[in-house]
């Protein structure tokens, strides 16, 4: 009888995954705010400059570390490649966090609590207002339903990287 009630199940469940396959995806699929974020992310590396030394961007490509979860990051990965693929001048890499040895930027959907070398000159984004990480430069925050972010001026001069003006026109300015 278990076995009978187990190949039934299976077959309940494989019809379930047929009829309704969109209801199967849309739990694996991420939610159009955090695609958003992700844009928002790879158009951040357009409208800002980083100094010029021995980690440059000019001699060793862009670093955007990303400590999210599995669907933003392979989203990212993704946005990234099609982004390289193009006729773009600053060829982009992503990698994990904790995984990465170098970070120009780095993204947290949750915090770290050991400080990283890898991030001594990174800029912090944030998910939420809600992640806490030291040393952040931009939040994202939700306002009228609405992605926003805010930058933190005198964060992203510690970090020795400029913003221009036309970004700066869409953010909200924190000055601590």
């Amino acid at each position: 009888m278990f076995g009978l009630m187990n190949i039934n199940w299976v077959k309940g469940s494989f019809v379930f995954i047929i009829l309704f396959p969109s209801l199967v995806m849309a739990s694996q699929e991420l939610a159009k705010e955090r695609k958003l974020k992700a844009a928002y992310l790879l158009n951040f590396t357009k409208y800002m400059q980083w100094p010029k030394g021995s980690h440059s961007v000019h001699k060793m490509g862009f670093h955007l570390c990303i400590h999210s979860d599995v669907p933003f990051y392979e989203f990212m990965q993704a946005l990234i490649a099609r982004h390289n693929q193009g006729n773009n001048k600053r060829r982009i890499t992503v990698n994990k966090t904790l995984d990465a040895t170098l970070c120009h930027m780095a993204y947290f959907q949750t915090p770290i609590a050991q400080p990283l070398t890898q991030l001594a000159n990174a800029v912090i984004v944030l998910e939420s207002q809600d992640v806490q990480q030291a040393n952040s430069a931009i939040r994202f925050y939700t306002q009228a339903q609405r992605v926003r972010f805010e930058f933190d001026l005198p964060q992203l001069a510690k970090a020795q990287v400029s913003a221009s003006s036309e970004l700066l026109k869409l953010a909200k300015i924190v000055r601590k």
